[in-house]
């Protein structure tokens, strides 16, 4: 998913608005169990309740903008989203491609839920069909470590945490990119909400380097699981369209988008 384009000239003003209608009003329209759209007569009546004082421009931007995001989560990422069998039979077919040099990571579960991650498994695989050659990766599946930009052999900037892989490895990557599958998880726990403040904090990190040395990492997450941010989640997957559209991430795909977007996208690093 990429961010809208009628919005990349806002303010964070702007977007600290839309995070205040959005949790006065809800994320969820509770009758149709579906992302909110808030109307101008709504965000009005709000404001005035909280004694807020914001321009009708602001107001119709916000309203535009609701409409937007409902209206992708609602369809295209809902449509994408994955179970984890579902998920398994695209592995499984992906798996039977070619011989792969990347290991197979598994998830944190334990008895019969204790499987391969296999979203991250499709990443990793598609992402070896475009970086790699003669059974060399060629890019790091699996980072041991933070990521750091050098010029000159110094370091000019670094991360605060660990990503899910890099291109061409750790040190000044092109492309970085962050996976969240959680298809086993019962309930909404704090991991889950605090994998959208982390792509937050990265993305502000990220930027300040870029405005401060003009160096460039192309920021990715990849989410799965329709029960998490489908069913139970659906104010945290709005939150993550936000940060795209705020410039915190360049890309988010959710699910089986993957099949199509990942490889052209790692093609233009390349």
């Amino acid at each position: 998913m990429k961010a809208f384009k009628e919005f990349e000239r806002e303010d964070r003003a702007f977007w600290f608005f839309v995070r205040f209608a959005s949790e006065r009003l809800g994320y969820t329209d509770q009758k149709t169990k579906e992302v909110n759209i808030y109307d101008r007569e709504q965000i009005e009546q709000l404001c005035l309740k909280e004694g807020i004082d914001v321009s009708v421009e602001r107001v119709n931007k916000a309203v535009l903008y609701s409409q937007k995001r409902a209206e992708l989560i609602n369809k295209d990422v809902r449509a994408n989203l994955m179970t984890a069998e579902q998920a398994q039979l695209v592995f499984s077919e992906i798996r039977t491609q070619k011989q792969y040099s990347s290991k197979l990571i598994m998830n944190k579960q334990s008895g019969q839920k204790k499987q391969i991650n296999y979203f991250t498994a499709i990443i990793t695989m598609l992402a070896e069909q475009v970086l790699s050659d003669d059974s060399t990766l060629e890019f790091d599946p699996d980072p041991r470590g933070l990521i750091y930009l050098l010029h000159n052999k110094k370091i000019i900037g670094g991360s605060s945490r660990r990503f899910d892989g890099a291109y061409p490895s750790i040190y000044s990557p092109r492309i970085v990119w962050e996976i969240k599958e959680y298809y086993y998880t019962k309930t909404f726990g704090s991991r889950i909400a605090d994998s959208v403040y982390e792509t937050q904090l990265d993305g502000y990190e990220f930027n300040e380097i870029y405005d401060r040395t003009g160096e460039k990492v192309h920021h990715v997450i990849l989410v799965d699981s329709y029960k998490v941010w489908w069913e139970m989640g659906k104010s945290y997957t709005c939150r993550l369209i936000d940060a795209l559209n705020m410039g915190l991430v360049d890309d988010v795909i959710f699910g089986r988008e993957v099949l199509t977007a990942w490889q052209p996208l790692l093609r233009q690093f390349k």
